[in-house]
């Protein structure tokens, strides 16, 4: 069913209106900090329901068994946290639905689990805390891991201003001219 963009926007506007609004009646240090305080909340809550998950080197042709294996929800403990993840505690719904409003993902979940249990797929999920500690420990161990011979670089040169194609570089065996 397709929501039409005219109700997307009478249920989803005034919402975003207010938001919008309200940033624009804070004091900037304020406004800049809430902007960069929410980009870390949902940076975090995205992040964490990912990293922690299987990695495929390859194709899968599953696709439905790739998303329960690469994809764990968030348990959330209040209804505070049910709003602050702001439905991307339900990542698995998430990903096989990517369409479906989020409001609705929490009324899936039971059935998602019942089809896992009728068919042998895992539902992950954990608590808020576990989810942070699981993705903690994965980042720790990935930045303590040896590197794999022959993969390439992420970066060759940290410092981005003395990357080559920056434009005070000039390209390798052409001087910068006057």
């Amino acid at each position: 069913k397709r929501v039409p963009t005219s109700r997307l926007w009478r249920t989803e506007g005034p919402p975003l209106a207010l938001n919008y609004l309200w940033l624009a009646l804070l004091p900037a240090p304020v406004a800049i900090g809430h902007v960069l305080l929410a980009g870390l909340m949902s940076a975090t809550i995205v992040t964490v329901t990912h990293q922690s998950e299987e990695m495929f080197d390859g194709p899968q042709h599953d696709w439905v068994d790739a998303q329960f294996r690469s994809t764990r929800d968030a348990v959330t403990s209040n209804p505070f946290s049910e709003w602050l993840w702001g439905g991307m505690q339900y990542q698995l719904e998430h990903h096989l639905f990517p369409t479906m409003p989020r409001y609705r993902y929490r009324q899936l979940a039971p059935r998602l689990k019942r089809w896992a249990a009728a068919h042998g797929a895992e539902y992950r999920e954990d608590t808020e805390a576990q989810v942070l500690l699981r993705n903690f420990r994965m980042l720790r161990d990935v930045a303590g891991a040896a590197a794999v011979p022959g993969a390439p670089a992420t970066r060759s040169n940290g410092v981005f201003s003395q990357r080559q194609g920056a434009a005070w570089i000039p390209p390798v065996g052409k001087p910068l001219s006057s």
